[in-house]
């Protein structure tokens, strides 16, 4: 079974049969959801009788009998546990596929798993040991709400916190955190003990209340070029430079994804579908719609230009060349994004 993040919290309320699931799997990039969904989950055992935990990490040389062995183990104390396995990646090798199939088909004995991987790919759910969990199981994803989303993400916590704010309030606040979620939810906690329950926050109570959340890196860059972002780019690049982030690194991640739109768009230029020129170029599925929409429009001339700022800002940034290093990655930023900046956004 799966369920939205959003259901989770009446399926554990009210779980089918009195029960919950013998196996959950909880899938998702961002840390603050799926550890609140585990704090719900935790609690909702406790509820049931399950009032042990245990926690597992897999890495290298895991041993996966241990684990096994684990749910084997009762207590005369306890009506079962909740064993929390996490998957740093979501590829658990053979043996751990084997077991985790185990897992999910053994029969009910009073003890919840939970495994926790990052976000999944639709090939990687489709994977036998993923099948099996969310079959016998429930399955959650956990998705962080976009920028246009956020605003509205945050009213409804400050909702739950017992207090509203002006919608203009709500987007200065999703402006600050810069989509770091932990960030947003301490900021509402403060917000919290700083006014009464019911009070409808204005801008200027959140502006004087709110410190700069914002944690910026050059990964966040490169997705806002490649999404033609170009407001958003600016101040990333901004932050990272407030932030003391060395112009080499920088450099590095927008040079990397200079050299994949140019290989992506050589290949398109071989009459290769755009789509599949993108995961030639070695792109993963999950983003190939951020690649093909970078592409869209391009002329081969743009993409020969774009390689030779990315040689220029190269050099500049090296010493090799004059030139100012966060000039020269700003129209290098700029150029990735194909689209101008207005004047009055400059900085």
């Amino acid at each position: 079974m799966q369920l939205r993040a959003e259901q989770l919290g009446a399926h554990l309320s009210a779980p089918q049969g009195g029960n919950l699931s013998a196996c959950y799997l909880f899938s998702g990039d961002e840390p603050l959801l799926v550890s609140e969904a585990l704090d719900a989950l935790r609690a909702a055992a406790l509820r049931q009788g399950c009032d042990e935990r245990e926690s597992f990490t897999v890495d290298r040389g895991f041993d996966w009998a241990a684990l096994v062995a684990s749910l084997g183990m009762g207590s005369l104390f306890s009506a079962g546990k909740v064993v929390v396995l996490r998957l740093p990646t979501a590829a658990p090798g053979d043996e751990g596929s084997r077991a985790l199939r185990a897992l999910a088909a053994r029969p009910t004995d009073g003890n919840v798993v939970v495994v926790v991987t990052p976000a999944l790919t639709r090939k990687m759910a489709e994977a036998a040991w993923a099948s099996a969990l969310h079959k016998s199981g429930v399955w959650v994803e956990f998705r962080a709400p976009s920028p246009t989303e956020l605003p509205r993400w945050i009213a409804r916590r400050l909702k739950s916190a017992r207090l509203s704010c002006e919608e203009e309030a709500a987007e200065l606040l999703a402006a600050r955190v810069e989509g770091n979620l932990l960030a947003a939810q301490q900021e509402i906690d403060k917000l919290g003990l700083l006014y009464p329950a019911g009070t409808q926050l204005s801008v200027a109570q959140v502006q004087a209340a709110v410190a700069d959340g914002a944690r910026f890196d050059v990964f966040q860059l490169g997705d806002a070029a490649l999404a033609g972002e170009t407001s958003r780019a600016v101040r990333i690049l901004n932050g990272l430079r407030e932030e003391g982030v060395a112009p080499p690194l920088v450099l590095w991640a927008l040079v990397r994804e200079v050299l994949v739109l140019v290989d992506a768009g050589l290949r398109a230029g071989r009459d290769l579908p755009l789509e599949q020129a993108v995961q030639a170029a070695g792109v993963w599925q999950s983003r190939t719609g951020l690649y093909t929409r970078a592409l869209r429009g391009r002329k081969p001339s743009s993409l020969r230009r774009l390689l030779g700022m990315a040689g220029a800002a190269d050099q500049i940034v090296k010493g090799a060349r004059r030139g100012e290093a966060w000039n020269a990655l700003l129209e290098l930023t700029l150029a990735l994004t194909g689209k101008p900046l207005p004047a009055a956004e400059l900085p």
